[in-house]
């Protein structure tokens, strides 16, 4: 265990990704691919590599089928340094198939949700929770029926509570939870009409950090002293954009824990944890995988 400490709880899941030159149009057509591939994928799959890649001791409380797919899931994150504790679910792995566009444009296709988590599996998740929170600077709540399912326990022992709601819109009844347990709360602008007023609105209401990231124009931010932040994308050669977002919260977590917290994210600090963010995400998508650890891990087996 390293000083830092930190757990992720969400799903891992076996992606389908096939490569397009552009997203299908909305009409009946043929598409060719450019390529396809199955991967390792799930956000807090992703977020634990990258935390693991960043130099921060990750437990990560995630679903697993009762398949062979779903153990060698499990098998993989820990060959890279992830603490898996795995919770069992009734039926087949969570599989996404993933429509990728050169511009890295993205239509996630659920193929597989994960099953139902029986009672004895969440009377032993809540327990894992209840063990790590003891120890853990921080824990990252993505949405999932796992991660809602510990949002009491979060709260209560949770000592810096980080959610991320992907593209929320400001409404959905299934967000409102995770955004109301969060002390940080970061976001993509997909759906979100006018980002910074969101992100400041959240630090009025008390939230200590508030960032929404923008694609490929970076990612903006607010700190808990009302200070405002944008960084700018990495000029890179692109392999694979999957992931990048969850790379881009776990630099910044990261960095955010290695200065004392995120209430620490004040003025330049804030600009500098968004700097780290971009850069990890940077590793993200010249990676042909979730994340570096994963093509090491590969050449290491191979």
């Amino acid at each position: 265990m390293t000083e830092l400490d930190v757990l992720v709880v969400g799903p891992t899941s076996e992606n389908q990704i096939v490569q397009l030159d552009e997203l299908p149009r909305r009409e009946p057509h043929t598409v060719f691919a450019r390529s396809s591939s199955t991967a390792l994928g799930g956000t807090s799959a992703g977020k634990a590599l990258h935390l693991v890649d960043r130099g921060v001791a990750t437990t990560l409380l995630t679903t697993q089928g009762d398949d062979a797919a779903g153990q060698g899931l499990v098998d993989t994150l820990r060959g890279c340094g992830v603490d898996v504790r795995a919770v069992m679910t009734e039926g087949p792995t969570e599989r996404h198939l993933n429509l990728m566009s050169a511009r890295g444009e993205r239509v996630s296709i659920y193929l597989q949700q994960a099953g139902a988590i029986g009672d004895e599996e969440m009377r032993r998740a809540r327990a894992t929770a209840r063990e790590a929170l003891g120890h853990a600077q921080a824990v990252f709540l993505d949405l999932a029926d796992l991660s809602r399912s510990l949002i009491p326990e979060v709260t209560a022992l949770a000592r810096e509570v980080w959610v991320d709601v992907h593209d929320y819109d400001g409404e959905q009844a299934f967000h409102r939870p995770f955004v109301e347990a969060a002390d940080v709360v970061l976001m993509n602008g997909d759906r979100i009409t006018h980002p910074s007023t969101y992100l400041r609105a959240l630090i009025a209401e008390g939230k200590t950090l508030a960032i929404c990231t923008l694609g490929a124009h970076g990612a903006i931010a607010v700190g808990p002293d009302g200070s405002f932040a944008r960084v700018e994308a990495p000029q890179v050669t692109v392999v694979d954009p999957n992931g990048a977002g969850d790379a881009f919260a776990a630099g910044v977590m990261s960095h955010a824990l290695q200065v004392g917290g995120a209430a620490e994210l004040r003025g330049d600090a804030l600009w500098e944890a968004l700097e780290v963010g971009a850069s990890q995400a940077a590793r993200a998508v010249t990676s042909s995988q979730l994340s570096p650890l994963l093509e090491r891990a590969a050449r290491t087996s191979g």
